[in-house]
């Protein structure tokens, strides 16, 4: 049960990637694809703000602790209108990536449109923070072969956007792939408001100590099997102060552990370029 698949930096077993995904108010479009959303107003609005501001800085402050180093993927529209917020993220030494613009659904887009998003939002995100964008993870909704091509040419090096394995593989472009998982992904557990409807069933939010169950047993996983275990955070979600314990009891029990290899997204794909391998 203990094949090696992947290869990981000596005395490493394992894999570990903290991303965040910032997309505050535009979250909703993960829910509501073809809908606009109001941005200026509302309880969509009200969330990812706060999100933005005393959710972040909770996320921030707790990987401040743990001396872990994230990778964050922003939203164009993010750089816009919260662009200290991102300064301030880069300044703490974490890696960004993009995530797209306005959080678009890539595969209802022309190759043009898509080449259109893909690359302003790069350039919107290294005009911000001077520092080159190598990541990328796609917006909610699904992306075509297009979408890595014109990745590859835009100077991007990884993805970290599909769940089609648990380690790091190289596509046939020579795009490295991170792969994610829902269960590691916090905003389908906690995610809710009222207006517009989310979920349309109005079934959560989940209970803090069963998330954290679910993670710990995925963190014995990649232990035993050797894998990736990529979280994906939220501030509106992991944020909220009944729920940052969670973040800080996971962390608390990876940096204890001398096997476990924590890094960047831009830092584990250079890693699988070179060296790692199935």
């Amino acid at each position: 049960m203990n094949r090696i698949r992947f290869r990981w930096p000596e005395g490493k077993t394992y894999g570990e990637l903290i991303s965040v995904d910032l997309e505050a108010q535009y979250f909703a479009k993960m829910y509501y694809p073809d809908e606009d959303i109001d941005l200026e107003s509302g309880e969509i609005y009200s969330l990812g703000k706060e999100a933005m501001s005393s959710g972040l800085e909770k996320l921030l402050d707790v990987l401040d602790e743990y001396n872990v180093k994230a990778t964050f993927f922003v939203l164009g529209a993010i750089c816009d209108q919260y662009p200290e917020k991102i300064k301030e993220i880069r300044a703490r030494g974490h890696e960004i990536g993009s995530h797209g613009y306005y959080h678009e659904n890539l595969a209802n887009m022309t190759y043009e449109e898509q080449k259109q998003v893909i690359t302003a939002s790069k350039k919107r995100i290294e005009e911000l923070t001077g520092s080159a964008v190598k990541g990328f993870r796609m917006p909610e909704g699904e992306i075509t072969e297009d979408t890595y091509e014109i990745l590859k040419e835009a100077g991007y090096t990884y993805s970290s956007s599909l769940s089609d394995n648990d380690i790091p593989y190289i596509r046939s472009n020579g795009l490295t792939e991170l792969p994610i998982h829902w269960e590691l992904y916090d905003l389908p557990y906690f995610a809710y408001t009222f207006d517009p409807t989310i979920p349309q069933s109005q079934g959560r939010s989940s209970n803090a100590n069963d998330v954290l169950a679910n993670w710990m047993y995925e963190l014995e996983g990649a232990r035993r099997f050797g894998t990736l275990m990529n979280v994906q955070l939220d501030p509106q979600a992991i944020g909220e102060q009944g729920r940052i314990f969670i973040l800080e009891k996971l962390l608390k029990e990876l940096c204890s552990d001398e096997t476990a290899w924590i890094a960047t997204g831009e830092e584990i794909s250079q890693y699988a370029e070179t060296t790692g391998k199935e």
